[in-house]
């Protein structure tokens, strides 16, 4: 198998793994009495929303390197480093580093998905990007649509404050969300 296969399949087997792990991670947080935990919409979103940009933040690689999970950080990013960015009925998305070459920085219009970042090494990207997931009061993600409710979408350059989820690892770090700031 040449090297760009191997590459490829590389990329979509972790892409699939991060999916999987999302989705397992939200269908176990979710209670079995909802009548407990309303639907959360566009409105609990908003206020998530930050005027300014904090100060002090972190790249996804520097996080990866320094934060420890419980740890409370400021970590700017693009939103990207994945074909599917965001999580599918979930305020969530991957948050990759800046300094990960996409492919709309390349001068050219040969890719329809250039926040993936598809013509980087795949364990690159996988080392500089953060699962980020909007959690309610008790830790529980928040149902609804980022880029319907924010007007967010893949590429935007954003600022998370949140604190580094406890079953983070070196390989899999989950940010839960306290603040959103866009550039």
């Amino acid at each position: 198998m040449n090297s760009k296969r191997k590459q490829s399949l590389s990329l979509i087997l972790s892409t699939v793994s991060i999916g999987i792990f999302i989705l397992l991670s939200l269908a176990c947080s979710r209670a079995d009495d909802t009548s407990k935990h309303p639907k959360q919409g566009k409105n609990t979103l908003t206020a998530f929303v930050l005027e300014a940009p904090p100060a002090d933040t972190w790249s996804v690689s520097q996080a990866r390197a320094q934060a420890k999970p419980g740890a409370s950080i400021q970590v700017s990013g693009q939103i990207g480093g994945t074909v599917r960015p965001f999580v599918e009925g979930y305020a969530g998305f991957v948050l990759a580093d800046p300094n990960l070459e996409f492919c709309s920085e390349m001068g050219d219009d040969h890719c329809a998905t250039p926040w993936d970042a598809c013509c980087e090494d795949p364990d690159k990207i996988k080392s500089m990007r953060i699962t980020v997931q909007f959690v309610d009061s008790e830790g529980r993600p928040i149902e609804g649509d980022l880029k319907q409710s924010l007007g967010i979408k893949e590429l935007d350059e954003v600022i998370i404050v949140g604190t580094l989820a406890e079953t983070s690892t070196h390989t899999n770090m989950i940010l839960n969300a306290t603040g959103l700031y866009r550039f």
